[in-house]
Parts: C-alpha cells; structure tokens; sequence
C-alpha cells in the first residue's frame, strides 16, 4: 500500500505531461540549392576556376564553378488556434571538389557545412506595432544580398545571435538582432567578435522605389584583460527601383569605419584589422532586364571598393564590371554569354600591385521555362580567361597554364534553387 502512495505523485505527473496541449505541426517546408559539374582545360587536366588575386572579392561564375555544391533546407512549421506560431529551420551545406567517385571528410576533399539552425516565433504580442513581430534565436542567414552573377555576397550579417523583427514603425519596418562570431566554450582567454544590428526597411520613397539599410556596431569581448579589443561600425543602404526596362535595379553603398568596420564583403560577420582612423567604401550596381516578346533577357552588374587601412600606408581597391545576357530559342532552348572583368589594386606594399583579370563564356542551356532565372537549367559551356603580369606572378588557376597569359575551360554543369 505505502509502495502504491509513493507511486502515486509520479503517476499524476505523467497524466498531465500527456494531458498537456501539445504543439502542432502544420508540414514541413524543402528548400535548397545545388550546383554539379565536369570538364577539363585547353592544357588537360580537371576543370580549372579564374579568380583575381586579393582585393579582387568575386568571380563571373558562369562556366567558372569548380566545386560541386548542395545546400538543402527544411523548415518545420508549428501553429495553434490562436494565431501563435513557430517554425524551426535547418540548412546544411555539402561540398566536394568532383575529383572522384567517393571523397571523404576525413582528408578526401569534401565539406559538411552547418549554415542554420533556429528557431522562430510569433503572434504573442497582439495588435498594434509588434502584431506581426517574430523573435528568432540561433545561427541563421540573416539580411543577405548578393550578386548572382558574381556570386557576391556583398552584404550578408549571419551567424549565431537572437533578435526580433518585422516591427512596424510608421512608414518602415525595423529589427533588432544580436550577433556574436567567433571563441571557444572551453577557453577563457578567446576574443569573440559581438554585433548590434538595427535594420530599417521596406520604405517606399519613390513610385516602384524602395529603401533598406542596416547599421552595425562592433566590439571585441574578451574575459583576457590585456586582450587587445576594439570596436567599428558599418552601414549599408540599397535603393531597389522596380519597373525597369521590365525588371528591376538595384543599388547599394557600404560604409565602414574602425578596426571592426573597415574591409571587404566579410564584414559584417567577420570583423576589419584596422586602426581607428581606417574607412572602407563599397559601392555596387546590378540591373536585371526582360524585354518581353523578344526572347532576350539578362543581367548587369558594376562594383567598386576600397579600403583605406592606416596600419600600412596605401590601400586595397577592386573594381569589377559585367553582363550577363541570355536569348531564348524556345520556352526551353536558350544560350547565355557572360563577360566580366575584374582589376584588384594593391598600394600598401614597397611596390604598388595592380591585377586584372577577364573572361568570357559561351553557354548552350535547357531549362523547364524561359528567361535569366529560369532553374533548373542543364547547360554546356566554354571559357576563355586572359590576365595580365602581376596577376601571372601572384598565380591564376592553379598554374595549369604555366607561363601563359590566357586559358580555356570547358564542361557541362546542372544548377538549380527551390
């Protein structure tokens, strides 16, 4: 009987856990995207990618990807009777160089990637400026842009953090987050990189013209007294303007400062070297045009940076400019042709470097339907690449082309984002 007593609390318990409401789960969401290819080069070999040297920040990457690459993403939704929801999101990413039929982590040539993993929520606040607010916490893609031609992520602020957005504030939106990059559990004298951020945006300021822009301040924290830390901060504005020539533009300038906020497009997830007295600048242009009936769609894109970094005297300049136009033959027959140059300037040394780099490609696709961003796409594709000396010097392609000043890659590649 005293057994059946003491049992009973532990009963009662169970009762209720399994008598508790119970989150929902209203589906799951796949998302993703991969890129595979093979080829070779004018000179043999595997295929072989064209890159500037530092500053040069991107590639054209059209008949210019060497590595296979898969991101899939899946979302778990929860809901409940009174508008409450949340959903948790999981992206990974594999890597590998397509050098043979299995490579390993362990020294074979591939990469398993954890790119996200949080945790989102919302309808707690009711109506009113917050009523579609969500609180997020967890290591998650935060406020990207990128060129996609160029596979340029010229803003781009993830990591592990928390934050809350979607807040309305009038004639805009705001969010804020936290972020912190960087240290060891385990090991009191890490210096971690911690970042507050405040977005602003979906401002309309003009017909078919928006404004966006975030600021960033960042600090060093460290338990290690004599740890050196430092600060920065950083903003980023773009103007998007829909209706042009049939598709859309869109503008951006970069703004840093200090040792946090002074570099290229790593900041601001990983932080500047500089002195206080440094400064970057980046400016970036692209344009997408569809010129409807015509079959003729396509993409543009202009950058510009520079890094003024006192520690040194000179600074780090790159500049890149190209286009992208695609024709279609049909709703599934189209060939794409990319042009791109790209000139890296580097005057913090005893002698001043300047690299240049330009490719051209030709490429034959079949796509589902038609247009620029049409995926998935099947295509073949041919690359020719010139440089210059220093450029020749500092190494191109993993030296396949020797001495020589110019080269050729081939192959076919499938690409495709759901």
């Amino acid at each position: 009987m005293n057994n059946r007593l003491k049992a009973l609390p532990l009963v009662v318990a169970m009762a209720a856990a399994f008598a508790a409401p119970v989150a929902r789960a209203d589906g799951i969401d796949f998302h993703g995207y991969f890129r595979v290819q093979a080829g070779g080069t004018s000179e043999g070999g595997n295929l072989q990618c064209f890159q500037g040297n530092f500053p040069v920040r991107s590639k054209y990457r059209l008949g210019n990807e060497c590595d296979n690459y898969a991101e899939p993403s899946i979302a778990l939704n929860f809901g409940d009777s009174n508008g409450v929801w949340g959903r948790w999101k999981l992206t990974t990413a594999i890597q590998n160089q397509g050098k043979q039929d299995a490579e390993s982590t362990t020294g074979g040539g591939m990469n398993f990637l954890m790119r996200e993993n949080y945790y989102a929520g919302g309808g707690f606040f009711g109506r009113g400026a917050f009523e579609n607010a969500s609180i997020w916490v967890g290591q998650r893609f935060y406020n990207r842009h990128d060129v996609h031609m160029t596979d340029y992520y010229y803003w781009s602020s993830g990591g592990p953090g928390a934050g809350i957005e979607e807040i309305s504030a009038g004639p805009m939106k705001l969010a804020f987050a936290y972020f912190q990059n960087g240290g060891n559990a385990n090991a009191a004298a890490d210096t971690v990189v911690k970042r507050l951020q405040l977005r602003f945006y979906d401002i309309s300021v003009n017909p078919g013209g928006k404004l966006e822009g975030e600021y960033v301040h960042l600090f060093d924290s460290s338990a290690n007294p004599a740890a050196s830390k430092g600060t920065g901060d950083a903003l980023f504005l773009e103007h998007t303007q829909d209706g042009i020539l049939g598709g859309w533009n869109k503008f951006s300038l970069i703004w840093g400062n200090n040792k946090g906020g002074n570099g290229f497009e790593w900041l601001p997830v990983f932080p500047g070297t500089g002195k206080s007295d440094s400064s970057a600048l980046r400016l970036t242009e692209q344009l997408y045009v569809d010129f409807k009936g015509t079959g003729w769609t396509g993409t543009a894109t202009a950058a510009y940076g520079k890094v003024d970094d006192k520690t040194s005297p000179g600074a780090l300049t790159w500049t890149s400019f190209g286009v992208r136009p695609q024709y279609n033959f049909t709703e599934q027959v189209s060939v794409a042709l990319e042009a791109g140059t790209d000139q890296g300037k580097d005057t913090t040394g005893a002698v001043a470097k300047t690299y240049k780099l330009s490719k051209i490609t030709v490429a034959p696709q079949l796509t589902l339907t038609r247009g620029v961003w049409a995926r998935p796409v099947l295509r073949a594709f041919a690359t020719y690449a010139s440089w210059n000396d220093d450029q020749q010097a500092a190494g191109v392609a993993n030296g396949v082309f020797g001495a020589k000043k110019s080269g050729m890659t081939f192959g076919v590649q499938a690409e495709a984002w759901w």
